[in-house]
């Protein structure tokens, strides 16, 4: 799970694989927070205990009070986005995203091939019992 594709970032300590900081979203209280590059897909959420699901570099965090785009948001990651770079902007809104996964569902199957533990852990964090 080192492909930069599946940017798991960090918690605080341990060895650090690089120095750039990425995303980690919390979809229960809508907060964003950085760690430094490692392998975890899923770290709990400084601020609730939930889980929050790393991100790429690219993504870039709505307020928190703006519940329809941490709606949005959170299913584009459900659908498997990590906000990489693609040949499109991402949706502008949540009506908008199912078509954009479908236009990129070749794409996202390919992640999921190459980073099947990673995605694991996202979708079992995301599940309801999760």
């Amino acid at each position: 799970m080192t492909n930069a594709a599946s940017p798991p970032p960090a918690q605080k300590g341990g060895s650090v694989q690089s120095s750039y900081l990425h995303h980690y979203a919390c979809f229960r209280c809508r907060k964003s927070f950085k760690r430094a590059s490692r392998t975890e897909a899923v770290l709990p959420c400084p601020e609730c205990g939930g889980p929050s699901i790393g991100l790429t570099r690219k993504f870039k965090p709505p307020k928190r009070s703006d519940e329809k785009q941490w709606r949005k948001v959170e299913a584009l990651v459900r659908h498997g986005f990590l906000f990489w770079s693609l040949n499109e902007p991402y949706p502008e809104t949540l009506k908008e995203v199912a078509a954009f996964a479908q236009r990129h569902a070749a794409f996202i199957a390919a992640e999921r091939a190459k980073n099947p533990e990673a995605y694991r852990e996202i979708d079992a964090a995301l599940s309801p019992s999760g």
